[in-house]
């Protein structure tokens, strides 16, 4: 073979690498989904493919209801040096007001549908796993254990698999919705460059946001903000942020775990499943196609 032909064949794998690598880095990637994260929206083997432009490089910022792919807090990755990444969807923009009651979401004080297929929590008791355990196989619905509170074990599962077993179970007693702590609250966005008054309120929850976020040298002290030895009476940030949720809410990675999530952080929209593989299954037989390509998320 020629020495021209050989380099002519080692520039154009250059290339080809190199682009890939380009866009792999700027533009659209696969991510793998980790597990229980975002099910049963998405299911863990799935490839979901990313828009890494359009909130990096783009400009542009998330809307409602978009899945959005982000580097968890520094405060929540391990000491491993893998970045850590989450997926959950995009329920709060920058200025929102977002409450949960625990049972009904609420944007600007409208009340906001819920998805579907959503993971909600449920008390059963202990004494009862049994009974709830063989109706809950008999009705092919599925859950997720999560520990226990008072005897009784925490369930999550979708409404769709409550209200299958439900009659099965005849006593709500066997299993009951409860709502967490953690599924009620009510939050202001912070949006870039708005001027925001600092009070007794929301000095705590701005003070966590500049400290971390925003790398001010500033203290908290008894529902006051301090910064080089002043009082701050009001601050602007660099910044948007949004709030976050799984659809899984048995899942921790989101919003209701680490608070408001910075812009910075956002790595990209997830645009449609490529393909998708049960990492349970044998290889030739974990392939899922009726989830390849799929848009509908």
């Amino acid at each position: 073979m020629k020495r021209e032909t050989i380099r002519t064949i080692l520039i154009t794998v250059i290339i080809i690498i190199a682009s890939v690598w380009l866009i792999r880095f700027f533009i659209i990637e696969p991510y793998r989904v980790p597990p229980g994260q975002m099910e049963n929206s998405l299911l863990p083997g799935d490839r979901l493919w990313t828009d890494k432009w359009s909130f990096r490089w783009g400009n542009r910022t998330p809307q409602y209801r978009d899945l959005v792919i982000f580097e968890l807090p520094p405060l929540l990755q391990s000491q491993s040096g893998t970045t850590a990444i989450a997926i959950a969807r995009c329920i709060g923009l920058p200025g929102d007001t977002v409450e949960s009651t625990g049972n009904q979401l609420f944007i600007n004080r409208k009340a906001i549908a819920q998805p579907p297929l959503i993971l909600e929590a449920y008390l059963s008791p202990d004494s009862m796993k049994n009974r709830v355990d063989r109706a809950m196989r008999l009705h092919h619905s599925r859950f997720i254990e999560q520990g226990k509170i008072n005897g009784n074990r925490l369930l999550f599962l979708s409404r769709l698999d409550y209200e299958k077993v439900r009659n099965e179970l005849s006593a709500d007693s066997l299993l009951y919705p409860v709502f967490l702590k953690r599924d009620s609250y009510e939050i202001i966005l912070p949006k870039k460059g708005e001027q925001i008054q600092i009070t007794p309120q929301n000095a705590e929850f701005l003070y966590r946001i500049l400290s971390h976020y925003e790398n001010r040298n500033v203290t908290y002290n008894e529902g006051k903000i301090y910064e080089n030895g002043n009082t701050l009476t009001s601050c602007r940030f660099k910044q948007n942020y949004y709030w976050v949720v799984g659809d899984n809410r048995a899942n921790m990675s989101d919003s209701r775990t680490f608070g408001v999530l910075p812009h910075t952080l956002l790595i990209g929209k997830g645009l449609w499943v490529g393909y998708s593989r049960n990492p349970d299954e044998p290889f030739w037989h974990s392939f899922r196609p009726d989830r390849f390509f799929k848009t509908q998320l």
